[in-house]
């Protein structure tokens, strides 16, 4: 007489199965927990606020290309919520950068070009931004950024430092 074997899982199979599916509820739990985490130390969403990536972005490629920093130009001086840059362009001209970030939630880029051709871009719905002076050893022309947002808690806080120029 021949047994014929019964369908479907033995007991070891369904163990090693729940055993499977419990590591990955863990790791899915884990990485929940991480993220939320991070959402209560950075009060900044940088998914639904994008502006803030792009202002960092631009200011730290001008930084990069910058050459000097001067104390004034046209009616800007330097300042805590004034940065001016002279930057090297790819063409071999000098452009005058200024970020102006008086105005609360708002940054303002202004470049002017060879021959005071101004362009401007505007970011708004912004934490308010600052400029610190921080010099490193080194590099004495730091820069360092930081932003609150309107509970006063740090947004962001960088430092960015100019690349050398041949």
């Amino acid at each position: 007489m021949v047994r014929r074997r019964e369908r479907g899982f033995t007991l070891m199979e369904v163990v090693i199965s729940l055993a499977l599916f419990g590591v990955f509820l863990f790791i899915i739990g884990q990485l929940t927990s991480e993220m939320r985490y991070y959402e209560k130390r950075y009060p900044v969403n940088f998914m639904a606020h994008p502006q803030v990536n792009a202002v960092i972005a631009r200011l730290r490629k001008d930084v990069y290309d910058s050459t000097e920093y001067p104390e004034t130009y046209e009616t800007y001086t330097m300042g805590k919520q004034t940065l001016i840059l002279e930057t090297l362009q790819e063409s071999g001209f000098i452009e005058h950068v200024v970020w102006d970030f008086s105005t609360p939630g708002q940054v303002r880029r202004l470049a002017f070009n060879v021959g005071n051709q101004k362009s401007e871009w505007i970011a708004r719905g912004l934490p308010n931004f600052k400029v610190v002076d921080y010099p490193i050893e080194g590099h004495p022309d730091s820069v360092r950024i930081q932003a609150t947002d309107q509970n006063g808690r740090l947004a962001v806080d960088q430092i960015i430092q100019p690349r050398p120029h041949a």
